[in-house]
C-alpha cells in the first residue's frame, strides 16, 4: 500500500511521507523512496529510532507533544550527533482537540530562538483560525488531520479539516506570508497616488488682495490637493 500510495503521490505531484513506528518501517518508507521523514510525538525520546533516521541523510520533521524543553533538546542533539542538521521542529499539543488555553502558540518563536531550526505547527484544534494564526508566529509548516467527511466512523474525522477548511488554510497561509512582508517602512505607488486625493493643501479662506499680509486666520487646510 505504501508503494502504491507513493506512486499516487507521484502522478499528482504530492510529496509523499509516512510516519515510522519502528526502525523496520523506517527501512521500508527508505525502500519506498520518500524524500524527508516526520517523527510522531510518542517517539520523541526513542533515541534508537531518531539515531536510525537521521543516519539516513534526509530531511527529518520531529512533532514535540508531551514533550518538555529538555526532551527536545535531547532529541535535536541525537539527531544532530548523526551528522544531520535536516531538522523541522514542530510545536504540537497532544489533545484532540485541545483547549485554546493550553495551545501557547508563541512556542513557536520560543522554539526558534531556543533551536536555530525551522519550526512549525502540528494542529489538532477545530477550523482554521489556529493554524493561520501560526503563520504568523513563522510557522513554517502546517501538519493538519484530514477527512472527506466529518461525520465517518472513529475519532479522528471529527477533528480534521474537510476539503473546504484545508483549502482555506493553504490560500488564506499564502496570503498571511505576502501580507507579512517584511520590516522596512514603504509607501506603495498605490498610496503615493492617494496622496493626491487624502492629504490637505492650504488655501484662502477669503479673498485676498496682492500685498496683504497673510495671517493664520486667513487660511484653512483642506482636501483633495
Amino acid at each position: 500500500q505504501h508503494f502504491e500510495l507513493k506512486n499516487y503521490c507521484d502522478n499528482a505531484g504530492i510529496d509523499f511521507c509516512s510516519t515510522p513506528f519502528s526502525i523496520a518501517e523506517a527501512d521500508l518508507l527508505e525502500k519506498v523512496g520518500v524524500d524527508y521523514y516526520k517523527v510522531a510525538s510518542m517517539d520523541i525520546n526513542n533515541l534508537e529510532l531518531l539515531k536510525h533516521i537521521a543516519r539516513k541523510g534526509k530531511p527529518m520533521i520531529v512533532s514535540t507533544g508531551m514533550a518538555n524543553l529538555s526532551e527536545i533538546g535531547k532529541a535535536v542533539k541525537t539527531i544532530e550527533k548523526e551528522g544531520n542538521k535536516q531538522i523541522v521542529i514542530l510545536h504540537c499539543i497532544s489533545i484532540y482537540p485541545p483547549d485554546y488555553n493550553d495551545i501557547h502558540l508563541r512556542n513557536i518563536t520560543m522554539l526558534q530562538q531556543a533551536f536555530n531550526y525551522p519550526v512549525g505547527f502540528s494542529d489538532h484544534t477545530i477550523g482554521t483560525s489556529i493554524p493561520l494564526a501560526s503563520v504568523v508566529l513563522g510557522s513554517c509548516l502546517i501538519e493538519k488531520h484530514f477527512t472527506i467527511d466529518k461525520n465517518l466512523a472513529g475519532w479522528d474525522h471529527a477533528i480534521s479539516a474537510d476539503p473546504g477548511e484545508l483549502k482555506e488554510i493553504v490560500t488564506e497561509s499564502k496570503n498571511i506570508v505576502k501580507a507579512l512582508g517584511n520590516t522596512f517602512r514603504t509607501v506603495s505607488e498605490a498610496e503615493e497616488e492617494k496622496k493626491l486625493k487624502f492629504r490637505r493643501s492650504i488655501v484662502l479662506k477669503r479673498n485676498m488682495k496682492k500685498g496683504e499680509r497673510l495671517l493664520m486666520q486667513d487660511i484653512t487646510f483642506k482636501r483633495p490637493g
